[in-house]
């Protein structure tokens, strides 16, 4: 067992192991293992267990589910020294004596994982050169995960290595996301909203080309185009105009700068647009 903890998470215990109702416990990550410790008692803490998993690389960082029976776990040397996508381990805490690896999760990307965090039925993970990912875990209890939106603050590759976003916030009242890192701060608004990982083609409503730096089209099958918004990534609104009910509309671009951002059409659909 490691002496040593790199990261922890500390909870009054409320999860489904009645043997440590309301004491309070210390998951650690510690390098090569998951320990759990019950330090209800300063004077005198108590090892409760430890658990491993395949293909260590560095047991960084870990957080509990909402319920407190799963723990989702990010190692940050695994991508470069095995060779997968993102992985994310996911544990069984049921039994907190015997907590054991349930299933692991891939990323989209072969990017480092960092620092990850559980807000309800989402898990935000920064994820180095693939920036903020965020996952939907609310079937996390039949072995499923599922990516439903990111922001990449480094969009020049997504490699395994360690530039880009180091962590993020995801506690605000607002749902605003702090993102940190080698770009500095960033803040995303909502990202079940604005930035859903849905294709570009989306029912009866095409974007393109994208990218784009002059000019792009919208094209509507069968619903009329009536209102536009380009809004910044701060789900800011930099332009705003009404359509005559078209089905086809040409939107000139070249006033904007070069970067991301996103069209909401007809108050209702949104699509991301990348200016160069």
């Amino acid at each position: 067992m490691s002496n040593y903890s790199h990261d922890a998470q500390v909870v009054t215990y409320s999860g489904p192991d009645a043997d440590y109702q309301g004491r309070e416990l210390l998951i650690g990550s510690n390098e090569d293992e998951v320990i759990l410790v019950d330090i209800t008692d300063k004077e005198n803490p108590e090892l409760i267990s430890t658990t491993g998993y395949s293909n260590v690389g560095y047991t960084h960082q870990g957080w509990f589910t909402n319920d407190q029976r799963y723990f989702l776990l990010g190692d940050e040397f695994d991508e470069l020294s095995v060779g997968f996508n993102t992985r994310t381990v996911i544990f069984d805490f049921t039994d907190l004596d015997n907590p054991f690896p349930l299933f692991e999760y891939f990323g989209t990307t072969a990017a480092v994982d960092h620092n990850g965090y559980v807000l309800g039925d989402r898990y935000y993970l920064a994820n180095y050169e693939a920036g903020l990912r965020v996952m939907d875990i609310s079937q996390i209890g039949n072995l499923e995960m599922e990516e439903i939106a990111h922001f990449d603050t480094y969009p020049a590759s997504n490699n395994p290595t360690f530039n880009g976003t180091w962590n993020v916030y995801p506690f605000f009242e607002s749902r605003t996301v702090l993102i940190t890192g080698e770009a500095g701060m960033t803040l995303v608004r909502d990202p079940d909203e604005l930035l859903t990982n849905q294709p570009e083609v989306k029912a009866e409503i095409t974007l393109y080309p994208n990218p784009a730096d002059e000019i792009v089209f919208l094209r509507s099958d069968t619903e009329p185009l009536q209102q536009v918004e380009i809004m910044n990534t701060l789900g800011q609104i930099i332009r705003n105009f009404t359509l005559d009910n078209t089905r086809t509309e040409k939107i000139a671009i070249s006033s904007l700068n070069a970067g991301l951002y996103l069209i909401r059409v007809n108050n209702d659909r949104i699509f991301r647009l990348v200016v160069n």
